[in-house]
């Protein structure tokens, strides 16, 4: 037996009915094999990452960026204090 289905776009299809029909995939009885290569894959990138050496890159990058961060709050802060210091010696009063 076929069955006559329409798609949004208004094309016709015919889908079996019966024995003949196509079963809808079942995510349940797939679910473990998908977790399981999921699984093997996310482990072979973490054992390639740690093997080229892409932690200690990345830990040696971000420790420079935060050394710089810390550079530029310095100076920045010792702008401020030079600045202080130059408004104060304008104000005080000599006698």
């Amino acid at each position: 037996l076929k069955r006559l289905l329409f798609t949004r776009d208004g094309k016709a299809f015919a889908a079996m009915e019966g024995t003949l029909s196509l079963k809808t995939p079942s995510l349940i009885r797939r679910l473990p094999a998908l977790c399981g290569v999921m699984f093997c894959l996310g482990a072979a990138l973490e054992y390639t990452m740690c093997k080229t050496g892409f932690y200690n890159v990345t830990a040696v990058k971000e420790g420079q960026k935060a050394a710089a961060r810390q550079a530029e709050e310095e100076e920045f802060w010792m702008r401020v204090k030079a600045r202080r210091e130059t408004r104060q010696a304008q104000v005080t009063i000599r006698s």
